[in-house]
């Protein structure tokens, strides 16, 4: 009996067992529905926030449906979708190792990482990709849309669009070959194409707020704003929340000069979102160009406080500060303030000549700035420019006497002297002219407590006063601060920019820009005119006309990440093309950095000519020095006196050698002016005060000749060519495509943001 009962319970047992067994495998069953479920909701949700381009909000629900579901590998794609829209490249391919642990031998995967590999400038490794997978799969149209991109970014137009048509071949109501083409076909010129793709694309897409948004781009870019206009408005009434199309609507706007709806857009745009920069920046612009100037500065101020690497916006405020805004004004400190914390940084890398540039910029926007003019002024006296740093000390010094002045008196005008700095940078009165201002405000104050900075000053500017009593202005009783140093009229001429370019007026920018930076060390070279022309024989009618010695047409793009700045140089007599170039510049400041590269290039192929301004006997003193990289032992031709003019056909100037009275071969070099001896040509003494002197030759510096390599000037913004043009200062540098970086043109933002 007693083993009947255990085996009774044994199968109780049993029975029991499989019960909880069940009652578990049901269990898990349900949880793991409920999970997938909830997996498949989400990525459902993240589907329908990509079809409106809500990137950030699909990348939050596919991130939760894989965190539901690690092994949900449509998931993982989705989510490398979404980085890839953003931008994120790196993260692209760590989300593509997980979905390809799922997904095998998907093409889809292969096609985003070779146009992540595009993205990360991996070129080589996207077309082994691309060209794997056409092997295998000819008719897949992603991989041709991966091969066009690569011949898009090396510039082979007709390269992708064969390949585009290639995909419409196999596919032919592809949303994306139809679009690409079309914006492809516009960019080419082929309007009549570009129309026909665009109007298959509407055909077949109509519903679809970025067909519409990509029509008006083509149309814009023929130049037809109403209908550009139109097609925005279609956009966004189909999707309220497009802001691209908001934006290129505001710009259609502003071509039509219809400000107050471009403001009231803008404002729309950025209640929406603070850091929308374009709005902020089109905002400012419409304020201006209404006349409503304050607001406009107000506005581009408030941005830059909000994202202060906007280079463009920040030109566009400071050329708009330094012709309306008082010099008192203390909102200057600020704006002065930004360049002095990007020249500290500068310096933190010993990057002297940003380090000088940022400094020069400060001083532009608020010539009292004395934390700037004293860093200033010590770059000076470290590259040996004594008389210089003088001047900056009894800038300062003249300067505090007349706050203190203004402090006593509550009428008087504050900001002292600044007026004297503010169309040069780095300009301030001569030593001489400042003396006796500058020592009677020293004595005036003798009897108030001064600070151990005010007695520092005092002292160095007495030391370097005793030491400059030998000097050459003091020798021969010149004011080298009076000297008028012009010697080239250059015209700098824009055709007004495209509109679908990332900041309006960016052409306008950038001629006035590039005018305000062509501001020497003291006195400038250099004056510059510039205008909005029509195009080349505009540009060359007004130059004949102004007596423009070269003349310059500029063409600003701009990328996402980086800019480009196309110029072509002529002869203003002729007409002739002599140069031509493209600057490109990436990265961080990549604005001021392409600004200083071209005032660099121009200046390198501007000959070197100066005036005798004194003479006894055989000795001459002409108006040139240090800060216009002259050396001892430099040799001029000296010319009769208006009889030197550029050539026409090449850089370098022309006179007759009739016209060579002798040869002047500089002996002692001060800052601006500079002493040598004379040798008559012929048996005549013809040579007078006024005479010009046209560079031959120049030696290199020492240091040069130790180190094996050309000179740096020390002064950048001045001439620094010979009698033919040749660059004296040869200084190497590696280019983008050293560096192994690639352009990416703005057209192909607009390529690439196609999905």
């Amino acid at each position: 009996m007693r083993k009947i009962k255990l085996i009774q319970n044994s199968k109780k047992v049993c029975l029991v067992s499989v019960f909880l067994l069940a009652i578990n495998s049901l269990y898990s069953q349900n949880y793991g529905q409920n999970l997938n479920g909830s997996a498949v909701s989400s990525f459902d949700e993240g589907n329908a926030y990509m079809k409106n381009e809500e990137w950030y909000k699909a990348g939050e629900c596919f991130l939760q449906a894989v965190n539901q579901n690690p092994s949900y590998a449509e998931a993982w794609f989705s989510l490398a979708q979404c980085s890839y829209m953003l931008g994120e490249f790196d993260l692209v391919l760590v989300q593509l190792d997980e979905a390809e642990k799922y997904l095998k031998d998907d093409s889809r995967l292969d096609n985003l990482r070779g146009m992540t590999l595009i993205a990360l400038e991996d070129f080589s490794g996207a077309r082994q990709i691309f060209e794997k997978i056409l092997k295998k799969y000819p008719n897949n149209v992603e991989a041709r849309f991966g091969l066009a991109e690569l011949d898009l970014f090396d510039g082979k137009y007709s390269g992708a669009e064969a390949e585009y048509n290639e995909a419409l071949k196999r596919q032919g109501k592809n949303r994306k070959a139809l679009l690409s083409l079309a914006l492809v076909s516009a960019r080419m010129g082929k309007y009549d194409n570009a129309r026909h793709f665009i109007d298959s694309a509407l055909a077949h897409y109509s519903g679809e707020a970025e067909v519409h948004y990509l029509a008006a781009i083509i149309y814009a870019m023929k130049g037809d704003v109403k209908s550009a206009e139109r097609h925005c408005r279609i956009s966004v009434s189909i999707n309220g929340n497009y802001d691209r199309s908001y934006e290129l609507l505001a710009k259609c706007l502003y071509e039509q000069k219809k400000y107050d709806e471009v403001i009231s857009i803008c404002d729309f745009r950025i209640a929406r979102d603070r850091e929308h920069t374009s709005a902020w920046y089109l905002k400012g612009q419409a304020l201006y160009q209404s006349g409503r100037k304050e607001e406009a500065i107000n506005t581009w101020a408030a941005a830059l406080r909000i994202t202060p690497d906007d280079e463009i916006m920040r030109a566009s405020l400071e050329l708009s500060v330094n012709e309306i805004v008082p010099l008192e004004d203390s909102r200057r400190t600020e704006w002065a303030n930004y360049h002095v914390n990007q020249a500290k940084e500068a310096s933190a890398r010993y990057d002297k000549a940003s380090a000088s540039w940022e400094y020069q910029r400060a001083l532009k926007i608020q010539p009292s700035n004395e934390e700037a003019r004293l860093s200033y002024a010590r770059m000076l006296s470290l590259s040996g420019l004594n008389e210089l740093y003088l001047d900056q000390l009894l800038f300062i010094t003249e300067n505090r006497k007349l706050q203190e002045e203004a402090s006593f008196d509550g009428d008087g005008e504050r900001g002292g002297i600044g007026s004297a700095g503010s169309d040069n940078a780095g300009a301030s009165p001569s030593s001489a002219s400042l003396q006796n201002s500058s020592s009677s405000a020293l004595s005036s104050a003798s009897s108030d407590k001064k600070s151990l900075s005010d007695v520092m000053m005092e002292d160095t500017i007495e030391a370097y006063t005793d030491i400059l009593q030998s000097s050459l202005a003091k020798k021969w009783k010149v004011e080298p601060f009076y000297l008028d140093k012009t010697r080239w009229k250059i015209g700098l001429y824009y055709v007004k920019s495209s509109m679908h370019l990332y900041h309006a007026e960016g052409n306008q920018t950038a001629a006035l820009f590039a005018k305000d930076v062509f501001t020497a060390l003291a006195q400038a070279s250099v004056d510059t005119q510039v205008m909005e022309v029509s195009g080349f024989a505009e540009a060359y009618q007004n130059a004949r006309k102004n007596g423009i010695d070269y003349f310059v047409m500029l063409n600003q793009d701009e990328g996402s990440r980086d800019i480009s700045l196309d110029y072509s140089v002529y002869s203003g007599r002729t007409g002739y093309l002599l140069s031509e170039n493209t600057i490109y510049g990436t990265g961080n400041m990549r604005h001021a950095l392409v600004f200083r590269r071209f005032r660099s290039e121009i200046m390198a192929h501007l000959p070197v000519v100066g005036k005798i301004i004194a003479r006894d006997g055989k000795t001459l003193l002409c108006d040139l020095g240090l800060s216009e990289n002259i050396r001892e032992g430099a040799v001029f031709d000296i010319v009769r006196k208006g009889m030197v003019r550029p050539s026409g056909t090449a850089f370098g100037v022309e006179y007759k050698e009739s016209d060579i009275f002798g040869t002047f071969t500089v002996g002692t070099c001060s800052e601006e002016i500079s002493e040598g001896l004379l040798e008559y040509k012929g048996f005549y003494d013809r040579i007078n005060v006024g005479d010009l002197l046209v560079l031959i030759s120049q030696p290199a510096s020492p240091e040069a000749t130790a180190a094996g390599t050309n000179d740096i000037p020390v002064n950048e913004s001045a001439p620094s060519a010979d009698v033919n043009g040749e660059p004296l200062n040869k200084k190497a540098g590696l280019t983008a495509e050293d560096l192994g970086i690639r352009r990416t043109p703005s057209f192909m933002d607009i390529i690439r943001s196609i999905y």
